[in-house]
């Protein structure tokens, strides 16, 4: 034996004699691996011991989320392998190359041989399981701690948005507003100053009312000029940790008052539209800069901001009104202006969403919410009641969902995290409910849950229809709800049509309901039809069964069809 030989030094010879080495080694296969290559792969088949010369290897499983877990790093002179051995089942985690290594395999006869003829091999393989497995442990254990503190952390932020989410929609008065948002953005991420600006996209420039002495005065400013400009210009959010060494900051208010600007923190305000109408500058973090998990509360509350800044500004023009039917009229077009005005654009889908208030304000949604990886989310819903209020709920709703996607990538967990913001500021004895459904158009399949809504029918070009059911109970009733989760496949030619109440209870003059039977023959016998004119056929169908009777509930339709090739 080489006195330099590595392999001998290996923790699996340590118990064997020399002579029982020398016997060993010409049966020894040794390989190199290039940097990154996998040696040992998930399920893959072997029949050694791997024993490491030179280099480092990598041992990870892949989980069920896609992502990777850090089993083990092994050096020269560990080996790997010995499990499947020992127990004969298939391999479970990945064997990577971390460097260019050099590695000797011991094949499986000879492996058991030396196990079974040496106790002193056999112990020492249990040691080094031990060792191995207390490890894994020490490493299982800091994950789950890690991982409550995460969700802790999660909890929090949740909590803080809620109220803060509560407080900003507490108020049409426009005036009164910018105050709210900007004193409540303060609090939630400790800034000492900001200012909360609109866009006057007429004029291209950045506007706002501050107090000057015991005055409130008007302050403006052109896009494009200064941090805030350039937000409301670029529409991009900016964290800055030293404002003076960023090019794009105007000192000009410092040096007249004599405030000194260190960190900045300031984000867009979007409508629905992704159009930017204000910016929310916030200045001067007490304890230290503005962090990215500021930067994620602020542009969270920023959507709830943007529904009450586009409320507070249709209500400021529209309380000028002086007869009902005006005001009613307008408060219409402000809920339909909440709602989405063309449908998506998917490659590959038909698309269509409409609804028809029973009043003129009503209280059924839908939406489409665009979110990341080639996913939309397609959002039905339905609030307790008729009128201003059910359509002030709504909006509400909308705003919720719109600020959820970016804290949870799953309908079931975002349908909770929904309940528990709506039940800080729903009123006794009101409810929603809910269906919400992401559709991922790369994989062409949709993944839902359905909060106590109308179960929509999805239609097979055969014509057989399936109730997408899985979900749980309404919206602000109870705190904690679990809500199931299901998937379906979209194949070309399936088609999934949405639905609210009023569809299926819309009544004719012998008060008998259009009913769900009806409305899946209509679907059935137009399912060769394109989105839109599904939705027409329905309609059609349910005016011609009411007669000359108004419609009791609101009818909205949601239609998604999977184009053919």
């Amino acid at each position: 034996m080489s006195p330099t030989d590595p392999i001998r030094l290996n923790l699996f010879f340590e118990a064997l004699s020399d002579a029982d080495y020398e016997r060993v080694r010409p049966l020894l296969v040794r390989r190199t691996w290039r940097k990154g290559s996998t040696i040992l792969g998930s399920d893959d088949p072997h029949e050694g011991l791997f024993l490491i010369e030179t280099g480092r290897v990598w041992v990870s499983k892949r989980t069920s989320v896609g992502g990777e877990t850090l089993l083990s790093l092994l050096h020269a002179g560990d080996y790997f392998g010995e499990s499947e051995l020992l127990d004969g089942r298939p391999r479970m985690s990945n064997a990577v190359a971390l460097d260019e290594t050099v590695t000797v395999e011991v094949p499986k006869p000879e492996f058991e041989r030396i196990i079974s003829a040496s106790p002193q091999a056999a112990q020492r393989l249990a040691q080094v399981l031990s060792v191995r497995l207390r490890g894994l442990s020490q490493h299982f254990v800091r994950q789950v701690e890690r991982l409550g503190e995460h969700h802790a952390h999660e909890i929090e932020k949740l909590r803080r948005l809620s109220e803060a989410s509560t407080i900003v929609n507490s108020t049409l008065h426009l005036d009164r507003l910018l105050g709210i948002m900007l004193d409540t953005a303060r609090e939630i991420v400790d800034a000492d100053g900001g200012t909360v600006y609109i866009v006057d996209e007429a004029k291209q420039e950045l506007w706002s009312k501050v107090m000057q002495g015991s005055d409130l005065v008007e302050i403006r400013l052109p896009l494009g000029r200064g941090i805030a400009g350039y937000v409301g210009s670029t529409g991009e959010p900016l964290l800055i940790d030293d404002a003076y060494l960023d090019p794009r900051f105007n000192p000009e208010f410092d040096t007249k008052t004599g405030y000194r600007t260190r960190t900045i923190l300031c984000v867009p305000i979007k409508n629905k539209d992704d159009r930017t109408i204000g910016v929310l500058q916030l200045l001067n973090k007490h304890d230290g800069v503005f962090t990215t998990d500021d930067l994620e509360l602020i542009r969270s509350l920023s959507v709830h901001g943007a529904i009450a800044l586009e409320n507070a500004r249709l209500y400021a023009l529209e309380r000028q009104s002086i007869a009902m039917e005006k005001e009613l009229n307008a408060a219409h077009n402000v809920q339909m202006s909440l709602l989405p005005q063309e449908s998506p654009r998917i490659k590959g889908y038909d698309i269509v969403g409409r609804t028809k208030p029973a009043q003129w304000v009503g209280g059924d949604y839908f939406d489409f919410i665009p979110m990341n990886e080639g996913r939309t989310a397609l959002c039905l819903g339905d609030v307790t009641g008729k009128g201003l209020p059910a359509a002030l709920l709504m909006a509400n709703i909308q705003a919720i969902l719109r600020s959820q996607w970016m804290v949870g990538p799953t309908p079931r967990r975002i349908m909770q995290r929904t309940n528990k913001l709506l039940r800080q500021s729903i009123q006794e004895g009101k409810f929603v409910t809910l269906f919400y459904g992401i559709i991922d158009a790369e994989r062409h399949w949709m993944v839902f849950t359905n909060a106590g809504h109308e179960n929509p029918m999805l239609v097979k070009p055969d014509g057989s229809v399936r109730r997408l059911s899985a979900g749980g109970t309404v919206l602000g009733i109870l705190d904690d709800l679990f809500f199931e989760e299901d998937v379906v496949s979209l194949e070309p030619g399936d088609m999934v049509v949405m639905f609210s109440d009023g569809v299926t209870e819309a009544a004719n003059a012998q008060n008998q309901l259009f009913g769900d039977k009806r409305l899946e023959a209509v679907v059935v016998e137009h399912r060769h039809l394109g989105s839109a004119a599904m939705a027409d056929a329905i309609e059609h169908s349910i005016h011609s069964f009411a007669g000359d009777e108004p419609m009791r509930d609101d009818v909205t339709l949601l239609v998604v069809r999977r184009e053919k090739s």
